[in-house]
């Protein structure tokens, strides 16, 4: 009785030892450090309803509830502290990098939707402005940070708000006379680390700020939300806004499970072709423990000092006999490389671009998972970058031109380029169809001439 009754004991304690966080607190209200919320009247930006928000979970019943684990499912806001630590692994930084890199890679072409006026003096400018603002970086960098901790911010740097914490607050137009031709310095890109929420709404679920901040914290100084161009690519319901500071899911968060397998496996692969061969010294054990462990220790550690492929084991032989137990090795490789391909899953990258790793087989080819994979970089490029990007292009032609020209859009690049020789054909068949145009007099030398200078032939 004595036995179960410490057994029982030492699986209650354990159990409760491998319990990683409080089930109450998986979705708490994230909790702002020290810096970051400036000295001002709490009354005045006091959170609606929040309150509410973590009692809602001890309406659930909570008995064999999985609530215990979903943090190791990567379920959860950990903090941005814990998601820095993530990016300083390879598996994370490669999923995270390769979308953003991905996304931005082509980058866009700035046009007219009208071929009435000649824009190419304007596009020529706004191109030039953005090369100087590094809106191609800035955006891939903004990715980054969102892959990591959920969300990321723009901030729109104009050279009135610069030493006024007044205009900083106020509302950001897009019109010419909330700005000038020439005051914008720039875009920063600002950590979520050092943002959170002044305010928002928790009761009218029709209004304009319901779980949407209208006012940012940003280490003690209040930004307008106009002034803060954000991204989110995985947002979560309303109810579970406040535990993620009002950004989306992580993705480095999201590939947690897979990551935290992939080296598990890769340890245990690695423990056991270390030790994988075994020696089993079989000796009579009741005169060796006659006086104590002492002699049984001093035959073991000769035993370890002889071991090696060229040395040579001694041993007694009418009392003692020496064999050798080996673990098989072999699905070893394909476990290892099972677990690994396992990060390309929630991701959605091709092994190829992801790990390397080339199809094998007769006539294997990767170009449909590629075209695939820049299907979902397009559908990405549409729901997360359009928006920012439309806002950055409104405010550059204000800043160049003082005036928004709707006749200038932008599109994105396709990601899927030709090589030299199917790009050649393609010119060689475009030009047959313009030589037929021109012989049938349905379009005109002029035409032509800007189609070809549009295709770069």
């Amino acid at each position: 009785m004595v036995k179960k009754t410490k057994l029982r004991e030492i699986y209650i304690s354990e159990t409760r030892k491998n319990s990683p966080i409080d089930k109450l607190d998986l979705f708490a209200p994230y909790e702002v450090p020290d810096g970051i919320v400036g000295e001002s009247d709490e009354d005045d930006h006091s959170l609606v309803s929040d309150s509410i928000f973590t009692d809602q979970f001890r309406n659930f019943n909570i008995t064999n509830d999985p609530m215990t684990t979903l943090f190791e499912e990567g379920i959860g806001f950990p903090g941005y502290p814990y998601l820095a630590q993530l990016s300083l692994r390879g598996e994370y930084r490669m999923v995270v990098e390769t979308r953003a890199e991905e996304a931005t890679r082509q980058w866009i072409t700035i046009k007219s939707q009208e071929n009435i006026v000649n824009y190419d003096d304007k596009i020529a400018q706004i191109n030039a402005e953005f090369k100087r603002l590094d809106v191609q970086g800035l955006l891939r960098k903004a990715l980054c940070t969102e892959g990591y901790f959920g969300q990321s911010f723009l901030y729109v740097d104009l050279q009135t708000a610069l030493h006024d914490p007044e205009e900083k607050m106020s509302p950001l137009f897009l019109t010419p006379k909330k700005i000038k031709k020439g005051e914008l310095k720039g875009f920063k890109l600002v950590d979520p680390t050092w943002v959170t929420p002044v305010n928002y709404d928790a009761i009218d679920p029709f209004s304009e700020d319901f779980y949407k901040p209208s006012i940012w914290w940003v280490l003690g100084q209040q930004i307008h939300a106009s002034r803060m161009i954000s991204m989110v690519s995985q947002p979560v319901p309303d109810i579970l806004k406040p535990a993620y500071n009002f950004g989306g899911v992580p993705l480095a968060f999201m590939c947690k499970p897979y990551v935290d397998n992939w080296l598990r496996t890769r340890q245990s692969v690695a423990d056991l072709i270390k030790s994988f061969s075994t020696m089993v010294l079989k000796t009579d054990l009741s005169q060796l423990l006659s006086p104590g462990c002492e002699e049984l220790s001093k035959r073991a550690e000769l035993m370890a000092a002889y071991r090696d492929n060229r040395g040579l084991q001694i041993v007694d032989k009418d009392s003692e006999d020496l064999t050798n137990i080996a673990t098989p090795l072999s699905g070893l490789d394909k476990l290892q490389a099972q677990s690994q391909e396992h990060l390309a899953s929630i991701s959605g990258i091709p092994l190829v671009k992801l790990l390397g790793i080339t199809p094998s087989g007769l006539n294997a080819s990767s170009d449909g998972e590629i075209r695939c994979f820049y299907d979902k970089i397009s559908a990405l490029q549409q729901s997360v970058l359009r928006q920012p990007i439309q806002t950055i292009l409104n405010i550059v032609q204000l800043h160049l031109f003082g005036i928004i020209d709707p006749n200038l859009t932008f599109e994105f690049n396709s990601l899927w380029q030709l090589d030299e020789v199917q790009q050649s054909q393609v010119d060689v068949n475009t030009a047959k169809v313009l030589a037929d145009y021109s012989n049938m007099g349905a379009v005109d030398t002029k035409k032509i001439k800007e189609i070809i200078s549009r295709k770069n032939f």
